[in-house]
């Protein structure tokens, strides 16, 4: 057995066999063991090295595709495509796209539009876009994906009187984009509400993971300078890829000694 596959697996550890191997073929990538374009060891050599059967060693592998490290060929092999982990990060301070959350020099960005719809609203839709219940919205569902990996699945909604194109342009890249340049929108502020939960099945496979993978829940309702709602967005981020990052303000003392007196 080669010196680089050492059985550094623990069996009598909680964590899945399967993803102690996928750490440690992780580990070996991000140390340039298996340099960028090289090809893993064949199934059958993992599995033989590290006394595992085959359905758990691709098991491992599947899990380092979802994550973007490497790529399946069909009958050639699997190959290193980074060195670390696709690991986008979210700001949360401003109003920011999907494509913000990259590098786009070194990530492909794509979309996949679900369905464009015009349905009437939900008393809870019309309250928060200031609408009357049963006016007609825009309701565009989408995949966002980065190097082939779906990460998020959007909801987006809007009233069909003011963005009744919608529904005949072709969708690509920056909502924030189209409504500002197509419409004139004016995209002043936005709230953002978050929590973490389990998504349902039909989204989960969007997204190419299982329902106990948790996903980050964000409904964004984007204002203009009025208050004026005008986009509604309810976005599901893949907990296991993505990260979220706030700047906040200085730290105020006199707040910390108004409520000590």
């Amino acid at each position: 057995m080669s010196d680089r596959f050492e059985p550094v697996l623990d069996r009598s550890s909680p964590i899945p066999l399967y993803v102690q191997l996928a750490n440690w073929l992780e580990g070996r990538i991000a140390a340039d063991q298996f340099p960028l374009g090289s090809k893993l060891p064949p199934e059958g050599e993992l599995a033989s090295s590290f006394q595992l059967n085959r359905n758990t060693v691709r098991h491992a592998l599947s899990s380092l595709v979802q994550r973007g490290l490497v790529a399946k060929e069909k009958g050639v092999g699997t190959f290193v495509r980074r060195s670390q982990a696709l690991s986008p990060i979210h700001r949360l301070d401003r109003l920011t796209s999907f494509l913000d959350d990259f590098n786009l020099g070194e990530v492909l960005i794509e979309d996949s539009i679900l369905s464009k719809d015009r349905l009437p609203a939900s008393p809870e839709l019309a309250a928060k876009l200031g609408l009357e219940p049963g006016e007609d919205l825009v309701k565009i569902e989408r995949l966002r994906i980065a190097d082939k990996t779906p990460l998020v699945f959007e909801s987006q909604f809007y009233a069909h009187r003011q963005f009744g194109e919608l529904l005949q342009m072709e969708i690509r890249g920056s909502m924030y984009q189209i409504l500002t340049s197509r419409f004139n929108a004016d995209l002043h502020h936005s709230t953002q509400t978050l929590r973490a939960v389990r998504p349902p099945g039909a989204i989960a496979r969007r997204l190419a993971t299982s329902h106990d993978v948790p996903c980050m829940y964000i409904e964004s309702l984007a204002y203009t300078a009025q208050d004026k709602c005008i986009e509604i967005l309810q976005s599901y981020y893949r907990g296991d890829r993505y990260l979220f990052r706030v700047e906040t303000g200085e730290y105020r003392r006199e707040m910390n000694y108004s409520m000590l007196s």
